[in-house]
């Protein structure tokens, strides 16, 4: 942040100084048109842009904030607006470097800030707050700052109702909301040398070091009172809380260390980047970047693209088609960009990331696309089939067609399915499918056909898969039966006594379901069990008996499929498995970005009808692994 430099002299005894010298070259016969140029140069010096001298020698300081308004990149040319505690509100615009200055003289402290800038059509919108005249930067945490202090979901509440109360509300809370906020995110500030920093009332500036570092590796979403930062470089959730919480006490940080981007040098801007048209394609090709781990390309059919990439919308701005750049990950030189639309021009750039680090945009190149469309034809039948058997369920996979739109299944439960004969499943956009709800120890047959406008493909070959089973029991029954000791006297006298028995009989067993066990004592003191299976074994003893049973239950489970559930629940928005681009996500970072991001969450509760569980999320945490 630049320095306020105030005009004209203000040096501690500049005036004393040039009276003396004055005096000295003073003679008699001119002395009183002497004293009258010095009192003129004393009035002349003294002031110091209007102050006047404060009879120490020291102007007074100007009445003045300023500060830098940023997101990674300056919000160059945009507007700075000031809102002072009576509601009024004075602007200033916001130069190269993102510095800005407001005076405040004659304005009530304390102020909120508002700093905007419109790119295309789309305007970026940020908050701050000054206690008293000095240095306010605005930045995605002064945002956040603001509408913590205030315990608003939004921060442009706090501008737009502002009033003296609330805003020494704001005023009371602000220190307490920078500390916590640092607090919170101190493991990703660590890394860039930035958790002592005040984003508000520190000098800041706009050159990707600092905090500004943490800037270009990071988007600050609040939405509907919730904030969420994400690794722009991985799509990695590092931290999601409720805004108004004080303490940010509910907040989720990641647990990953490979979600959190990391400090090192910058990557170069990408050179030598071409770009050629094609039907309905564009080719863009660049020379490597020293230390270069990946590329990304940001397309538009608009110029500036790396203006409206650096001051796009939230999380998912790749999607915002019609307003932000569109963002392809992990690209390769050459790319060829496809499929796009005809007599078309494109604006392109790419940006390096090395060590988790994004690094500054290559110059834009342009494209235009030919007006020749391929012609649409049938795609073809889909090979590399495979149909995987899970519990009650089945996973059939393929790999991708060339043109295809989307892709039907058919299945059947008997061999020799045909478009004709199976059960149709239509408008699976991508591989695999997950065959839901079917039956315990059956066989299921399947085909696949490719589908566009064009029409139908020929079928796959057929594949078949059996379901598994829940779970399986195994039980041990195991009956003992003693008689009793029986003694007789004979008409004579004597005694016999006959010893007592014992009998065990075991019986193991498999059945899904285990009854309970029966006893039951005949009318002539037998006693008779029945083991808890489906064939039964009875011991009976015709005299007084004790019978002991015992049971022994082991169950195992079907092992959860990760890749399944992950086709499932993620396929859809974040490639498939292999490609995913959240390969190595920890348990804890999927459920951050299941709790953080409402349209992930619904996603998934569309899908199946219920939440998924830890053992589920642990399944798919181990399948991107």
């Amino acid at each position: 942040m630049r320095p306020y430099s105030p005009n004209g002299f203000s040096r501690p005894g500049h005036v004393k100084e040039v009276t003396v010298r004055l005096l000295q070259r003073a003679r008699s016969t001119i002395a009183a048109l002497s004293l009258l140029t010095i009192a003129a140069l004393i009035a002349g010096c003294g002031s110091s842009g209007g102050g006047g001298d404060t009879g120490a020698g020291v102007s007074p300081q100007p009445q003045v904030v300023s500060g830098v308004a940023a997101t990674g990149a300056a919000l160059a040319g945009g507007r700075v607006f000031l809102k002072d505690s009576s509601s009024v509100i004075r602007e200033t615009s916001i130069d190269n470097d993102g510095f800005f200055s407001v005076s405040v003289a004659d304005m009530k402290a304390p102020f909120v800030l508002k700093a905007t800038r419109t790119v295309d059509g789309f305007t970026r919108t940020l908050f701050s707050f000054a206690d008293a005249p000095g240095t306010a930067n605005v930045n995605p945490f002064s945002s956040v700052a603001l509408a913590n202090a205030a315990g608003v979901d939004d921060p442009a509440v706090v501008f737009d109702n502002s009033d003296a109360a609330m805003l020494d509300k704001v005023r009371i809370a602000m220190p307490d909301s920078i500390g916590k906020l640092r607090s919170s995110l101190k493991p990703l500030l660590d890394d860039f040398g930035a958790s002592s920093v005040d984003p508000i009332k520190d000098q800041i500036k706009a050159d990707h070091e600092g905090l500004d570092a943490v800037f270009d590796n990071v988007r600050v979403v609040l939405t509907n009172g919730t904030l969420t930062i994400i690794n722009v470089n991985t799509g990695a959730v590092i931290f999601t809380a409720a805004v108004k919480e004080k303490d940010f006490e509910h907040g989720r940080f990641t647990d990953n260390d490979d979600d959190v981007p990391k400090h090192g040098p910058r990557p170069a801007a990408p050179t030598g980047v071409t770009a050629i048209g094609g039907d309905a394609q564009v080719t863009i090709a660049w020379d490597p970047v020293a230390n270069a781990t990946s590329y990304d390309l940001f397309y538009a059919t608009r110029s500036k693209v790396s203006e409206r990439e650096d001051h796009g919308r939230g999380e998912r701005e790749d999607h915002d088609d019609d307003v932000d750049a569109i963002r392809v990950r992990n690209v390769t030189s050459p790319f060829v960009l496809k499929p796009l639309a005809a007599n078309t021009t494109y604006s392109l750039i790419v940006r390096a990331v090395a060590g988790g680090r994004r690094g500054a945009a290559s110059a834009e190149v342009s494209a235009t696309t030919s007006g020749t469309v391929p012609v649409l034809t049938v795609p073809a039948a889909p090979t590399g089939v495979t149909a995987t058997g899970g519990n009650r369920r089945v996973t059939v996979n393929w790999s991708a067609v060339s043109g295809a739109a989307s892709y039907n299944v058919y299945w059947s439960t008997a061999t020799g399915v045909t478009i004709a004969t199976g059960t149709k499943i239509s408008d699976i956009t991508n591989p695999p499918f997950v065959h839901k709800g079917l039956s315990d120890n059956s066989t299921y047959f399947y085909i696949v056909t490719a589908v566009n406008s064009a029409g139908e493909s020929a079928a796959s070959a057929q594949v078949d898969a059996t379901t598994g089973v829940a779970s399986t029991t195994t039980t041990s029954t195991t009956t003992s039966t003693t008689a009793g000791a029986t003694t007789s006297t004979t008409a004579g006298g004597s005694t016999t006594s006959t010893a007592p028995t014992s009998t065990t009989s075991t019986t193991p067993t498999t059945s899904s379901t285990t009854a309970a066990t029966t006893t039951s004592t005949t009318a002539g003191g037998g006693t008779t069990s029945t083991a808890p299976t489906t064939t039964s074994t009875t011991s009976t003893s015709t005299a007084p008996s004790t019978t002991t049973t015992t049971s022994t239950t082991t169950t195992t489970q079907v092992a959860l499929s990760g890749a399944a559930l992950y086709a499932t629940n993620c396929a859809n928005c974040h490639n498939a498995l292999a490609s995913s681009e959240f390969r190595g996500a920890s348990v804890a970072s999927i459920n951050a970005g299941i709790a953080g991001v409402g349209s992930m969450r619904n996603s998934i509760l569309a899908t199946n009808g219920s939440a998924l569980t830890q053992a589920q999320i642990a399944a798919i945490s181990a399948a991107l692994q």
